[in-house]
């Protein structure tokens, strides 16, 4: 089964600024990036559109956040890259960055830590998927920006938010679905691209209020993130398992019936990629164990999940991140107590290439010369209310299947 093609890309923040750019944006900074990105082959950035960056009230767009997001535009389109926008951010990197006029004057200390404001704050968040004025300031921010941009020859697509239900769970499947399907139907009214939604491996092995088959109708295709660091059965003894992305994928796919992009994947590497080991690390007020990879082990591991989601039909898969982040930066959420986040890039903050930004590199050049491996394995036949009865349990039993069977293997 011979797949047509397979997307590279890159989810993107500046290496300086992280979740600040839009604050302190600057163009040459973006010129200077986008062209380390280009010169790795990659043909897309996933870009972040911060909520309270981006809609300062839920009756304004800032103008200044809306002519930035036309100059990122334009500079990936002179380096000959794509863009997609991601509404809604939302969740990123360990914390829930909410807009304030979102927040109740409710208190809830617990959960996801959350910022307004440049402060931490403790204020519960109102409902995204159901509450009228989130969904009216949700439609006039996709209004504002596909009005005006829709038509720009650099988009490659739209994305409603990143891990949603990290920042609101939905109270049932259906407020999900709804919400879905209305900022489908907002878009559609000034642009005929693509539209996904950010969704993550807990979609598939538990209730977080998304469902791949409810998106699907109104999705153009379906996004995943997986991280074997992450995946229970393989954080500790085997944290670089190159089985848990493509199986999320397949997964995906059979639930929802639509192909599937790999939006996210990766791994924490060591600072400078010298050593592999497990540290405990905080995130917030709670320590966990947490692997750092070496370069070596690392770009194993992009070879292996690349090959192997090409032999699963993805569309395509996009590398967390573009860069390790400034030292500058650690000392600020979230890398004040995310440690692991500082090191994902392809990479480093110096901006020498890591070794796996080599194997993104290669991977591109490969599928370009005309070797993009055909589809071998077929679809998983999954019938999503069964699955949803067990979800923990049947992505856990298909996880162990394939190890012992070996039905995933690299070229």
């Amino acid at each position: 089964m011979q797949q047509d093609t397979f997307t590279l890309g890159v989810n993107y923040w500046p290496r300086k600024k992280a979740m600040y750019w839009w604050k302190d944006f600057n163009r040459s900074e973006v010129e200077t990036e986008f062209a380390e990105i280009a010169a790795l082959k990659l043909q897309v950035v996933r870009i972040f559109l911060c909520w309270e960056d981006f809609q300062p009230t839920p009756d304004r767009v800032s103008d200044r956040a809306l002519a930035n997001l036309g100059i990122v535009l334009d500079v990936a389109g002179d380096v000959g890259i794509k863009v997609m926008p991601t509404f809604f951010t939302g969740h990123m990197s360990g914390i829930n960055w909410w807009p304030s006029w979102a927040l109740t004057n409710g208190d809830d200390p617990g959960g996801m830590l959350r910022m307004a404001n440049g402060e931490y704050t403790t204020r519960r968040g109102r409902d995204p998927y159901t509450d009228p004025l989130m969904l009216e300031a949700e439609c006039l921010l996709i209004a504002a920006v596909c009005r005006r941009y829709g038509p720009h020859p650099a988009l490659y697509s739209w994305n409603f938010s990143n891990e949603p239900d990290l920042f609101f769970v939905p109270k049932q499947y259906s407020d999900s679905a709804a919400w879905n399907k209305r900022l489908a139907a907002e878009v559609r009214k000034y642009s005929a691209l693509p539209v996904s939604a950010g969704m993550h491996l807990p979609t598939l092995t538990g209730y977080n209020g998304f469902r791949p088959d409810l998106l699907a109708p109104n999705n153009t295709f379906l996004s995943m993130h997986a991280y074997s660091i992450y995946f229970p059965q393989t954080a500790f003894d085997d944290p670089l398992n190159s089985n848990v992305v493509p199986l999320a994928c397949l997964v995906t796919e059979a639930l929802g019936g639509k192909r599937v992009l790999l939006e996210e994947f990766g791994y924490a590497s060591s600072e400078q990629g010298d050593i592999s080991e497990h540290r405990v690390v905080r995130r917030g007020a709670i320590e966990s164990d947490q692997y750092f990879a070496d370069d070596v082990s690392g770009a194993r591991y992009y070879q292996e999940v690349l090959e192997k989601l090409a032999h699963c039909g993805a569309l395509g898969a996009f590398s967390w991140a573009f860069s390790d982040y400034d030292p500058l930066l650690w000392g600020k959420p979230p890398f004040d107590t995310h440690e692991h986040e500082r090191f994902f890039g392809l990479t480093r903050y110096d901006g020498t290439v890591k070794p796996s930004g080599e194997v993104m590199r290669a991977f591109s050049e490969w599928v370009a010369a005309g070797n993009l491996p055909p589809r071998t394995v077929a679809p998983l036949k999954l019938d999503a209310h069964d699955w949803y009865l067990a979800p923990s349990a049947n992505f856990d039993r298909l996880f162990q299947e394939y190890q012992e069977e070996g039905l995933i293997r690299p070229s």
